[in-house]
């Protein structure tokens, strides 16, 4: 399982590099949003149910790719971090380079959320969360449950109905935790290296 991840992020990162070395890392990181973040959320809006169920697998397959992607950076995975560039890291500088790319998966896992949960929404014909006060957007309501739940505030005013709704509003709860743990985990880690090596120069 483990080298199966590895191998898909290793794939990943390749192909987003060449990229950008292609055509530029503006164009990389605008292909990266509109594979991952805006095509599964457009997926929503075709008219057949199927669309919903591939959107949903779409934003679970980037959300466990985030997954790995964080807890490999913590507990550490040689080859990876290699190609990655992450064992270079020695300095204050490269290190906020670092948690930008951080807090910019964060957004993606929310989004990303909240596509699964409009997914079920559109799949369960609006049976998956009941919502309180739908605003004229019905996408952003769930973003805005999606950011409510990953940072635990829960107003409640939006409320998952079925198990399956339930089920993904805990693995939110659990990723986003997760997520901010293993980050501060990961920043403490590099400038405490980043310390060392200047105490010992």
């Amino acid at each position: 399982m483990l080298k199966v991840w590895v191998a898909i992020l290793n794939f990943l990162s390749a192909t987003e590099f060449k990229i950008a070395d292609k055509l530029g890392e503006a164009v990389a990181i605008i292909s990266h949003f509109s594979f991952f973040w805006i095509f599964p959320v457009l997926l929503l809006y075709l008219p057949f149910k199927f669309f919903a169920v591939i959107s949903i697998l779409f934003a679970l397959f980037y959300i466990s790719v985030l997954a790995g992607d964080i807890f490999l950076s913590v507990f550490g995975h040689e080859k990876l971090e290699k190609k990655r560039g992450m064992v270079d890291i020695t300095n204050v500088h490269e290190m906020k380079a670092e948690l930008i790319g951080a807090l910019v998966k964060y957004v993606g896992a929310i989004i990303s959320f909240a596509t699964i949960f409009n997914g079920l929404q559109k799949i369960f014909n609006g049976g998956a969360f009941n919502i309180s006060h739908p605003s004229p957007f019905p996408y952003f309501d769930l973003l805005y449950f999606s950011l409510v739940t990953i940072t635990t505030v829960g107003y409640g005013d939006i409320q998952p109905t079925l198990w399956v709704s339930k089920s993904l509003v805990i693995f939110e709860i659990v990723f986003g935790l997760g997520f901010v743990l293993l980050l501060f985990t990961m920043l403490i880690s590099l400038y405490i290296d980043i310390q060392r090596k200047k105490k010992y120069k």
